[in-house]
């Protein structure tokens, strides 16, 4: 009921509209901490209006093996930005991401929000472009989740099996050095 009366008012003092409706309707849930449980994890097939973000490259970069039952060698390949990063009352410690030869994408983050308006946390996370050695875009990872206000930092983390060939087709050429982004919603 809370929410229909807020929609309603909103709507007639910023006028009509779809576009107008739906950003006015993300604002007051993130307002009223109503906002969705995260960005689920995967790859993102066309560029987000994000409203508040900061990249830059990763800080380190390391790449091992797993022997499998089979006998055969499952590679990875580990992206880290170390931190910490703020955007606003958004805050990151460690960002980790981690690609398999397989398509296992594995995202690990220490997160912590600060918010001291009327809602209760917001939707916190890193995006990742994955490039080869020549600077080829294999592909855009997101992921994020809902991080309550007045918590310590503490993990999140997240994992999918993504079948996206030119991962796997081109994993042995991945540069060693990314571009990730924190992004705050």
């Amino acid at each position: 009921m809370i929410w229909a009366a807020a929609s309603k008012i909103a709507t007639k003092l910023a006028g009509d509209g779809e576009e107008k409706k739906i950003e006015r309707d993300g604002l007051l849930k993130r307002t009223l901490g109503l906002a969705d449980a995260g960005i689920p994890i995967g790859r993102e097939h066309e560029a987000a209006g994000y409203v508040r973000w900061d990249a830059q490259d990763n800080d380190a970069s390391s790449t091992g093996s797993i022997k499998q039952a089979d006998g055969a060698d499952l590679k990875w390949r580990d992206f880290l930005w170390s931190g910490p990063a703020k955007i606003d009352e958004c805050e990151w410690g460690q960002v980790r991401w981690r690609f398999y030869s397989n398509g296992l994408v594995c995202f690990d983050a220490q997160m912590s929000n600060n918010s001291t308006k009327l809602d209760i946390g917001d939707v916190q996370g890193h995006r990742m472009e994955l490039r080869e050695k020549n600077g080829l875009l294999l592909g855009v990872w997101i992921a994020g989740f809902f991080v309550n206000r007045a918590l310590p930092q503490r993990g999140f983390a997240s994992s999918f099996v993504d079948d996206h060939e030119p991962l796997k087709l081109h994993f042995d050429d991945i540069n060693e050095t990314q571009h990730g982004a924190w992004v705050c919603l």
